[in-house]
């Protein structure tokens, strides 16, 4: 019964190598078959949903699961559809309790919870200028979140961006949990 328990434990681990690739290419032909845009996005965005053969050599490339789900929210991203995402099964979220949003330019705290960050020992205040977070610039940041937040425009998608940086739903960033 021991040696049962313990195989049990061990199936729980990573996906292989071809379980990833068999997913890609599962969510890959779900697009091929019911991607009505797929020419438009091609001739305007220069993305050929259909062509596999970089995207295959990365999801092999993928040390972990999580990187697996990066990519495959990347690949879902590139089409640049505000009405497409790749969604993991997770109701975790990484939060530094407010938010944050721009406004004429500037990433500006919308919102503080007081329960988490009483104003004595947390004195900024909605309207403040958020610069950077653990040392990043919020432009940096705003670039590399920019992938979770495809809102099929610069400005929309800039603005969901800088959300995220103080706001991160692991059902739509799948490394939300190692956030410090």
């Amino acid at each position: 019964a021991l040696i049962g328990l313990l195989t049990g434990a061990i199936s729980f681990g990573q996906l292989s190598t071809e379980q990833k690739v068999a997913d890609f290419r599962h969510l890959a032909g779900l697009y091929a078959k019911q991607y009505a845009p797929y020419e438009w996005k091609l001739a305007v965005q220069r993305f050929d949903l259909l062509d596999l053969g970089g995207w295959l050599e990365r999801v092999r490339a993928t040390r972990d699961d999580l990187d697996f789900y990066d990519l495959m929210i990347e690949y879902v991203a590139r089409l640049n559809d505000a009405h497409d995402v790749y969604t993991l099964p997770s109701s975790f979220s990484a939060s530094l309790g407010f938010t944050v949003d721009i406004y004429d330019g500037k990433v500006l705290v919308d919102s503080i919870s007081r329960t988490r960050l009483p104003a004595s020992e947390y004195p900024f205040q909605i309207g403040d200028e958020l610069i950077s977070v653990d040392g990043r610039d919020v432009e940096s940041l705003i670039a590399e979140l920019s992938k979770y937040s495809t809102a099929a425009n610069p400005r929309s998608t800039r603005r969901a961006a800088a959300g995220r940086i103080t706001t991160r739903p692991q059902s739509r960033i799948p490394r939300a949990i190692e956030v410090g």
